[in-house]
């Protein structure tokens, strides 16, 4: 299991940090790793959506997430399935300041079976600075 909780401080208003971090479709053009998107509509209430990842981080993860939106401040998510995942929750939650918008970010991932601290990291932390900088690029677009 790999817990994590930073702030990353966004050039941008709210409403564009947020319509970028919602912008599930877009994520493969802007963040390093993400092969695919998949937006799936939700019959569920306080589900925005679900989206199915593939994600290439040493291997190839498969998984959906529900989505959960409180514009125009936070979006959380919990896990629905995953071909090696067991757990990822996590949020991003806004907030307006002088010089941009501070985003905290914060995932909590667990994986079926045994998986390297090496492998736990990259997923959790090694690839913060090219989605921060991916994420910055597509609010800039």
């Amino acid at each position: 299991m790999a817990k994590l909780t930073t702030n990353h401080l966004f050039n941008g208003s709210i409403k564009q940090v947020f319509k970028a971090l919602s912008s599930y479709e877009k994520y493969p053009e802007y963040i390093p790793g993400v092969n695919e998107i998949k937006v799936l509509p939700s019959d569920k209430e306080g589900v925005s959506c679900q989206v199915r990842y593939e994600v290439k981080v040493i291997k190839t993860i498969f998984y959906t997430l529900e989505m959960h939106v409180e514009e125009p401040n936070k979006i959380w998510w919990s896990l629905v399935d995953s071909n090696i995942l067991k757990k990822n929750d996590g949020s991003w939650t806004l907030k307006k300041r002088k010089n941009g918008v501070d985003a905290e970010y914060c995932l909590d991932v667990a994986f079926k079976g045994f998986v390297p601290k090496a492998i736990t990291d990259k997923v959790t932390q090694a690839n913060l600075p090219g989605m921060f900088k991916g994420f910055q690029d597509l609010i800039d677009s």
